[in-house]
């Protein structure tokens, strides 16, 4: 079981990029480069001492519910976790196994319950909900810690706000930074790019040329987005890392990289959790960008 000591510094924050189901199965030569970059990360968890009281994971499947407004986000409690199949493609068809995955882990409610006071104390309205594990932690995860080399760290979700208010993710972040001095690992999930209309109009091409014209600048958009992202996360002091993220949001390329901001949020959560991070967020792993989608991984620490 994980170990209860208190580390003797803040433990490190991690972002990655968690693509779909896709990614287990998936044999092209990029995603056995994603693969390999989270399997490297889930053996850099595995290595932290003393253990992780808990992982708290943050993510873009996890936004709290539309009905509670906004300002408010969840945190689950239930005991016995289940992992849902919520993919965004209907599979049951075509790769109908992969409704037989499942991820064995261990849940902790009664720590839960305990970041749900800590958010309060905090400032930030928080609800206590029952669900299970979404696909953007259970599908990275699965991969990063195997059979042979099992979690033995209990994962606690707890959800990003709802909406476009990008500020709040980062100052959501803050609230939890002082839980890394209390043995918290914080992941958040999500995605660098994350762009399904991009993807569909390289799809909807009515030629070849055409669609490899499209391909061509939305792989020239999301590389400029991936790398301006980049430049913002590698920022030390919290105060200019955070007016780098938020200025993303002027660029052409971000409605274009991030049409809807559920994949973005995660890595605002992260940055903010970081604080004053002594390396500033340090990429790992080799850069895959494709069209619409960035797979990049970051650690604050």
């Amino acid at each position: 079981m994980p170990s209860a000591i208190t580390p003797t510094r803040p433990l490190p924050v991690y972002f990655i990029g968690h693509a779909g189901v896709g990614l287990l199965f998936n044999e092209s030569p990029q995603n056995k480069i994603v693969q390999d970059n989270l399997r490297a990360i889930g053996e850099e968890i595995l290595a932290i001492t003393p253990r992780p009281k808990a992982i708290l994971t943050f993510s873009g499947h996890f936004e709290a519910g539309e009905i509670h407004g906004p300002g408010v986000i969840e945190v689950n409690v239930k005991k016995g976790t289940y992992i849902q199949h919520d993919f965004v493609n209907d599979f049951h068809d075509s790769k109908p196994f992969v409704y037989e995955y499942e991820w064995p882990h261990l849940d902790a409610p009664e720590l839960a319950h305990d970041i749900w006071k800590h958010l309060a104390g905090q400032g930030i309205k928080a609800k206590r909900a029952e669900r299970g594990v979404d696909h953007g932690v259970w599908v990275p995860f699965k991969l990063m810690f195997p059979p042979e080399t099992p979690l033995d760290i209990p994962v606690v979700q707890v959800s990003t706000f709802h909406g476009y208010d990008l500020e709040s993710q980062i100052r959501l972040g803050e609230a939890v930074a002082s839980l890394r001095n209390e043995g918290y690992l914080v992941v958040a999930s999500g995605m660098a790019v994350h762009s399904f209309a991009s993807i569909g109009e390289i799809q909807a091409a009515p030629s070849d040329a055409s669609r490899d014209a499209i391909r061509q600048k939305v792989l020239a958009e999301s590389r400029a987005f991936d790398t301006h992202l980049r430049a913002a996360v590698a920022k030390r002091g919290a105060a200019e890392r955070k007016a780098a993220l938020l200025d993303l949001q002027k660029l052409p390329e971000f409605r274009r990289s991030h049409p809807t901001v559920e994949h973005f949020t995660p890595l605002l959560v992260a940055a903010g959790a970081a604080r004053d991070a002594d390396e500033g967020g340090r990429p790992l792993g080799e850069d895959v960008v494709e069209p619409g989608m960035s797979y990049l991984n970051v650690r604050f620490a």
